[in-house]
């Protein structure tokens, strides 16, 4: 697994004011069925610098309909799903993840692409949302509820990376077409460092980027 080091300047002189640097990962699958959290919220200061990483170790959380309980955080890696219970009644639980393919994962299940949380819930079962995060930041929660009887919530890492100015952003609010209509890059596979410079267009007032792999 690449770790891809992002150097982002700040070479817009004045123009970031109080805003911020948002950057938005994406999935493959069913882009629209997700709310989008910007990953990443930044202020480099005038002429400065800041450095973040992109690792793909991704874990899930399950966040009940009304956000009153959420499960603990899972890592889970690339063909493995986790198992949400509620034994004995207690609330859901999600579980160690283990391999799409074991004995105990029926389909639906995952492909080696993806990872994934199966809704086992039962007596009662319980609906609730995915949540899922990369390098431990928010990264998209799923519109539709996680329904019980063994659903399955899937994510696969998307390599296009989206980058925008904006004002801090709170939770998933984003849907898909609004992310993709901000300046997209495309990381390819074995990059290691990115710089990215962001500049002010005084002729046409808006911000432009350019990004620079080594």
């Amino acid at each position: 697994m690449v770790t891809t080091t992002f150097k982002v300047k700040n070479d817009s002189g004045d123009k970031l004011g109080n805003q911020y640097i948002l950057v938005y990962l994406t999935p493959i699958n069913n882009v629209d069925d997700w709310l989008y959290a910007a990953w990443q919220q930044i202020r480099p200061g005038t002429g400065g610098t800041k450095t973040f990483t992109l690792t793909q170790e991704i874990s899930a959380k399950m966040i009940s309909k009304d956000g009153t309980y959420e499960t603990s955080d899972v890592q889970i890696p690339p063909a493995y799903v986790s198992l949400l219970t509620n034994e004995e009644g207690l609330e859901p639980a999600l579980g160690k993840a283990v391999l799409g393919t074991d004995s105990t994962i029926e389909p639906p299940t995952v492909t080696k692409n993806q990872c994934g949380v199966k809704n086992m819930t039962g007596s009662p079962g319980t609906a609730m949302y995915a949540q899922w995060f990369v390098n431990d930041s928010l990264t998209v929660q799923s519109k539709p509820l996680v329904s019980a009887g063994g659903t399955l919530s899937a994510f696969e890492l998307d390599t296009k990376i989206y980058w925008s100015v904006g004002t801090k952003q709170t939770g998933p609010n984003y849907t898909y077409n609004q992310v993709t209509t901000q300046k997209m890059y495309n990381l390819k596979a074995g990059t290691t460092l990115v710089n990215v410079t962001l500049t002010y267009n005084q002729a046409t007032n808006q911000f432009e980027w350019t990004f620079d792999p080594a």
